[in-house]
């Protein structure tokens, strides 16, 4: 049977909790996509509902208002996912957020139980050695933990003051600006999170690692590019760093070392800057293509400045409590509220303590 906007029902966000999936997910496994639509689930419902998100002059359709949202009972039942999807999209595609946070991982409940993989466990160590056993043998045997502490998860959001009565009239486009701006500011907190998790760990002994310039080469406090390939090649059995963020300070050093000018480079470097025709591929990804982002927030690490460095895909998972945005937004249209309130209950944690480290310029 052809799944329709008549078959929505305000049950379904309680359907697709129970198996962990958002409303968007849900509909995809009642009314799958083809490879061929240009339109998802969730987003054909919305053009049957005629509710248009973003005008298009040239064809002198304008967007509907928020109003599109209270016509029918079914129209009611898309707003909660509709403000969920605008304020996911919002925050991940923050630079800072879109650069560090690995994976994002939907739970039920307010705390998560990570596992972990303890790499400088000397068992542990053994085990992930892909070496020959000899016949009858038993494998090696890696083990997972759970974590002593557990991820909290914490409110990121904010109210608007809005009647009710200016929300229904209000343009989607619009509409849309409001929550957008909502979920950058909320990326922009996280950011401030995920920074002290990659810095102190999320309480289950994984702070990063610490490296002095000076251990790297004897005197040196400044970076210069051995210091910095040198930390670099540090990353060898995470897969690469392929991401570097630091202040202001320390953002224009590493400018320094990758684009040094004619007056200081070597003969070398000003024949690479003029062009050799030589292609060289790094496969490994020690120190060829990485992501450098500039963040304030990046402190002092023991009166010196700091560079973070990460293998992003192995570093940080964000824990989201599902539908925890949908509840505000449905109370919202229930409740007929003076004040909108948009959040998403969320936590970090850092997979691997070994896929982040900090160079400190002491």
């Amino acid at each position: 049977m052809k799944f329709t906007l008549n078959n929505l029902k305000p049950e379904m966000y309680q359907e697709a909790f129970k198996q962990n999936m958002t409303l968007s997910m849900y509909l995809e496994t009642l009314n799958p996509s083809s490879e061929t639509d240009q339109l998802d689930a969730f987003e054909r419902l919305m053009k049957e509902a005629g509710i248009l998100t973003k005008s298009v002059p040239s064809r002198n359709m304008m967007a509907s208002t928020v109003e599109a949202f209270y016509r029918t009972n079914e129209n009611k039942v898309l707003f909660p996912e509709y403000v969920a999807r605008t304020l996911v999209r919002s925050m991940t595609e923050y630079p800072l957020y879109k650069h560090l946070v690995g994976v994002r991982t939907g739970i039920e409940g307010s705390v998560y139980e990570a596992s972990y993989l303890d790499l400088n466990d000397a068992k542990n160590k053994k085990a992930l050695e892909m070496r020959r056993v000899a016949e009858g043998a038993d494998l090696p045997k890696a083990v997972l933990k759970l974590g002593e502490s557990v991820i909290k998860l914490y409110k990121y959001g904010r109210a608007v003051g809005i009647s009710y009565e200016a929300l229904r009239r209000t343009s989607l486009e619009i509409f849309q600006r409001h929550i957008n701006l909502i979920g950058i500011y909320a990326a922009m907190n996280k950011t401030n999170e995920i920074l002290d998790v990659i810095k102190n760990g999320d309480g289950n002994n994984n702070a990063a690692q610490v490296i002095k310039s000076s251990d790297i080469s004897t005197g040196t406090t400044n970076l210069t590019r051995d210091v910095f390939i040198d930390f670099m090649l540090s990353f060898e059995d995470v897969g690469g760093a392929n991401t570097v963020i630091a202040n202001k300070k320390a953002f224009m050093q590493i400018l320094d070392i990758l684009y040094p000018t004619m007056e200081n480079a070597g003969q070398i470097d000003q024949m690479i800057k003029q062009g050799l025709g030589i292609s060289v591929n790094m496969p490994q990804n020690l120190i060829s293509d990485f992501t450098l982002l500039y963040s304030p927030r990046i402190d002092k690490v023991n009166n010196a400045e700091a560079i973070y460095a990460l293998n992003k895909e192995n570093t940080i998972e964000e824990v989201y409590e599902l539908n925890s945005t949908i509840k505000e937004s449905d109370i919202n249209i229930i409740n007929q509220t003076k004040e909108m309130t948009v959040s998403e209950n969320s936590g970090f944690r850092k997979i691997f303590k070994e896929s982040a480290k900090i160079l400190t310029l002491n």
